[in-house]
């Protein structure tokens, strides 16, 4: 994977933290795990919790408005109040986008709300299920509406994947840029929470808590900012066992390149049976910080190595330090990067 020579212009998040970069960043600082709440079954309440870490509602600023956005789901406003924070802290003016702006979009479960919306309309009846909400439930309907909101003429495409396809999308966004494709590129990752993925995750640990939310980053050749560097992976896996057993090569590649001054950002969630093989994977080294945004904001699917991602970004700027960003993911492959500041 070469992304060697790739600018980081411009960075936005929406999480459980709030609406903003600035946000991610001091709530991940404190440590703090943020409160959660029950998530509620529709029609048949389940006999255990369900907990949750949703996005809070939006201050007035961030509460945009386009005709795509009058029925478009929670995906679709949390990544457009992201596209335009990365699009305003790089300098441009979202109402008026540079030429050759194209949009890459990663997302794991997509919008399933109206995805669950339109199906349970078929089931009632389906001469009556509405045609105005099938839209809304294809994957590709997030980056769509962010298209038409920011007024791209670029390429715009979507990955469907695990919590660390954003990598993947950064190889294409890098390939776009470098072919002259496109001339910067909006990387997007994005998830919203409904009971169904909520519930899916207490299946593999019952003390799982789903969150949601989203990060953006403005790709570019030209103009100043971090780099992402040293991109180890894909190392791919199978199995668990596979994915535990690959770990400490992926952290031995990594630490070869750095020193002891750079800040850690994990994949961490706090329960001890998920987090062993990472933590011991990454336990031998020395870091001047280390934060686990999962941790605090929850299991983000889709979204998490985004933010992860962002808040790496964001510590970069701040302390001038690089920041290693591990990304075991959790189906097929393994990623680890450092971000370098400017």
């Amino acid at each position: 994977m070469n992304v060697e020579g790739i600018h980081i212009r411009g960075v936005g998040a929406v999480s459980a933290a709030g609406w903003s970069g600035a946000d991610l960043l001091r709530v991940v600082r404190e440590g703090m795990p943020l409160p959660t709440s029950n998530c509620v079954r529709p029609g048949d309440e389940r006999p255990w919790p369900c907990a949750t870490r949703l996005v809070p509602p939006p201050p007035p600023e961030k509460a945009a408005r386009h005709p795509r956005l009058r029925r478009a789901s929670a995906i679709t406003r949390y990544s457009v109040a992201a596209a335009v924070e990365a699009m305003t802290d790089a300098g441009h003016d979202p109402a008026a986008p540079p030429k050759g702006l194209g949009i890459l979009f990663t997302m794991m479960n997509g919008c399933v709300n109206y995805t669950g919306r339109f199906y349970q309309e078929v089931l009632q009846n389906p001469a009556q299920a509405s045609p105005l909400i099938f839209p809304e439930t294809v994957f590709n309907a997030p980056a769509s509406h962010i298209a038409s909101f920011l007024g791209v003429d670029g390429a715009v495409s979507t990955l469907v994947g695990s919590s660390n396809t954003i990598m993947e999308a950064f190889d294409a966004a890098a390939c776009w840029l470098r072919t002259g494709l496109v001339d910067e590129c909006l990387l997007i990752a994005a998830e919203e929470c409904d009971w169904l993925s909520a519930e899916a995750l207490t299946y593999y640990h019952p003390k799982l808590v789903a969150s949601e939310g989203a990060a953006a980053l403005l790709l570019s050749l030209k103009g100043e900012g971090p780099q992402v560097k040293n991109v180890i992976g894909p190392l791919c896996y199978t199995t668990w066992d596979e994915r535990t057993a690959l770990l400490p090569d992926l952290v031995r590649q990594t630490t070869a390149r750095i020193d002891s001054a750079s800040i850690l950002i994990d994949d961490q969630c706090g329960i001890p049976r998920i987090d062993r093989p990472e933590a011991c994977a990454w336990s031998e080294t020395a870091f001047q910080a280390v934060r686990s945004p999962k941790k605090i904001l929850g299991e983000s699917m889709g979204a998490g190595s985004a933010l992860n991602l962002a808040l790496g970004v964001l510590e970069t700027r701040d302390t001038r330090r690089p920041a290693v960003v591990s990304m075991p993911g959790t189906n097929t492959a393994a990623y680890a990067c450092v971000i370098t500041p400017a």
